[in-house]
């Protein structure tokens, strides 16, 4: 009998993040962006296999955003500083015995499909890269909690982190986990592939009016 899932989902304030898109688009767009591929991201959660979902909310503002999901919601605390702190505050509130998902809120071709696949894969530490490195999805089973190391290169951290904590450690490659958007080409190459509705429905603007600088 496999242990219950429970997927963390952190979200930053919107329109503050993607500051590599500032060139490109103005706070207001980055703020439609990111809680258009939130929103996809939480669909695709909610229609895998994952047992209880929880969003990682930095602020007021951002766990406005994630209550209109219908799901439960955790403020970061006050001594939280970065990413990898909130990501640590939120698996403190998951039940020992339950594997934890984490996944990104900027995964805008991730699927159900995706996200089982992943928690069909062996290992007691499961990663997704991103295309550029990073981590679109991290799956840590019952007591193989290693610490989240996210940025770039992450994939290969926590894969190294995995192994020298004498845990198996497996890759998954997924189309759904590979594009992150952290760029102006980054967003641009979406535009001929399946894309989540709420970011399908946002992004011919968003690629209208942008001034396509990197």
């Amino acid at each position: 009998m496999r242990s219950e899932v429970t997927a963390i989902v952190p979200l930053r304030r919107p329109g503050v993040g993607k500051t590599r898109l500032s060139s490109a688009l103005c706070p207001d767009e980055r703020a439609e962006l990111t809680i258009a591929m939130f929103g996809d991201v939480v669909a695709a959660l909610q229609a895998s296999s994952v047992d209880r979902l929880l969003i990682a909310a930095a602020g007021p503002a951002a766990g406005a955003v994630a209550a209109g999901v219908d799901v439960p919601v955790v403020l970061d605390p006050p001594d939280v500083h970065d990413l990898d702190d909130a990501l640590a505050a939120a698996t403190r509130r998951v039940p020992a015995d339950r594997d934890v998902l984490i996944v990104p809120a900027d995964l805008p071709r991730l699927t159900s499909t995706d996200i089982d696949a992943l928690l069909a894969t062996d290992g007691h530490v499961v990663v997704a890269p991103t295309n550029a490195g990073g981590t679109g999805g991290l799956l840590r089973r019952t007591g193989a909690r290693i610490p989240t190391a996210f940025g770039p290169g992450s994939a290969a951290r926590h894969q190294r982190q995995a192994a020298e904590a004498g845990l198996t450690v497996a890759t998954i490659e997924r189309d759904g986990f590979h594009h992150d958007i952290d760029t102006w080409t980054d967003l641009a190459a979406l535009h001929a592939v399946e894309l989540g509705p709420r970011t399908a429905r946002v992004l011919p603007r968003l690629l209208g009016g942008g001034s396509r600088v990197g």
